[in-house]
């Protein structure tokens, strides 16, 4: 008898151990984010800094238990090739990988095709490109699964054109822009429209390809319309930097300025050519010079000081993606598309990395509470002059 009493109860003890296991023993699936960045190539600090923020962010959220009691993995594709590539990351990243989100592309070309594609699968995408048609379709309806991470051209290109006209007393401006990035031309457009609107003139207007070196040419006709400034809204730093040397050597510089957007607040910029670009201004999303920026710049350069490669706003305007993620994930609970996409819907006053409160219009998915910063380029070095708002 006592015998057939310890073997029922080694069965029992046996089956409370299968029951534990099946109800919570079961090791979770990781919750898969997704990035696409320009990660090879002479882009490389766009992506490679941007991976290495995330990838501290999601190390502290594992550290602390995850989201949802799931760890959270970044499965980041690089898509510097060329346009084409951001359209078979996405794919590959949906069908391939099962990611939950999507963070990136980092430009408004890689990002403006992939709406159909996101929306198709339910799966939310966060570019950080701020053309207006990353996240509106031709005919103005938003497009359902595809949330900004970054302020808006709109958005920056009008308060830079107001401050340019009421603050600085500036009347005449030549823009040179580059026809084949849309990012380029949607600041152009807004600038322009902006600017006019204010009273002021547009002069000249001239025109380069993508990776340009040489502008003497362009230069040279845009300075005999007399601007005071030639607003240059680039993506790419180095080109603002041969520019920015090109006209100095022609000798324009001392009475014709450039005016710019955060598409080269890259602090590289200023090893290349910070004494030819004296006098610049440009317009930013956050000042990463503020004191408010110092303990993640200082944690970055101890964690990835052999990246040989500066923190800067685009890498911050990633984590502004990944926090909108983590927000919408734990406010509806569940990692599905739609709930998701409901909650970053609803996203309001969330603070984010760049600073600021931000709320997500749901009309436009945009971004609301961006605070921009006017920088003027002084002795080599990006200085922040104002915060400014229109």
């Amino acid at each position: 008898m006592k015998k057939m009493k310890r073997i029922i109860s080694l069965l029992l003890v046996f089956i409370l151990m299968l029951s534990l296991v099946a109800c919570g023993g079961e090791k979770k699936d990781p919750i898969k984010i997704g990035f696409e960045g320009w990660s090879s190539g002479a882009d490389a600090y766009m992506g490679q800094v941007a991976i290495a923020v995330l990838q501290d962010y999601i190390d502290n959220v594992n550290a602390n238990g995850g989201w949802l009691g799931r760890q959270v993995e970044l499965v980041p594709y690089d898509i510097s090739k060329d346009f084409s590539e951001s359209i078979n990351a996405t794919n590959r990243l949906i069908n391939q990988d099962k990611v939950t989100a999507i963070i990136g592309p980092d430009g408004s070309p890689f990002a403006i095709p992939l709406g159909d594609i996101v929306e198709n699968a339910q799966i939310p995408l966060l570019p950080y490109g701020s053309n207006a048609a990353v996240t509106l379709n031709d005919d103005g309806s938003v497009k359902p699964y595809v949330f900004r991470a970054c302020p808006v051209d709109s958005d920056s290109a009008t308060v830079l054109a107001s401050y340019v006209y009421k603050e600085m007393g500036v009347r005449r401006v030549a823009t040179l822009i580059e026809t084949t990035n849309a990012y380029c031309v949607g600041m152009g457009e807004a600038f322009v429209k902006a600017f006019t609107s204010l009273g002021g003139e547009i002069v000249a207007t001239e025109s380069y390809p993508v990776e340009e070196i040489e502008f003497r040419a362009q230069l040279t006709k845009l300075a005999e319309s007399k601007p005071e400034y030639i607003f240059m809204p680039a993506a790419a730093y180095k080109e603002v930097g041969n520019a920015a040397k090109q006209l100095k050597e022609l000798g324009f510089s001392d009475n014709i300025k450039i005016l710019g957007t955060d598409g080269w607040y890259i602090p590289e910029l200023m090893g290349i050519a910070g004494p030819e670009l004296e006098g610049a201004h440009l317009i930013i999303g956050a000042d990463m010079s503020d004191p408010e920026f110092a303990d993640i710049i200082t944690d970055y350069n101890k964690k990835h000081g052999d990246l040989d490669m500066e923190l800067h706003i685009y890498a911050l305007y990633a984590l502004n993606a990944l926090q909108f993620i983590e927000h919408a994930i734990l406010e509806a609970g569940s990692t599905e598309g739609p709930a998701i996409r409901d909650a970053l819907e609803n996203i309001k006053d969330l603070e984010v990395s760049t600073g600021g409160k931000w709320t997500l219009d749901p009309k436009t998915h945009n971004p609301k509470g961006s605070e921009f910063s006017i920088v003027k380029v002084t002795d080599s070095q990006f200085k922040t002059i104002t915060k400014y708002t229109d």
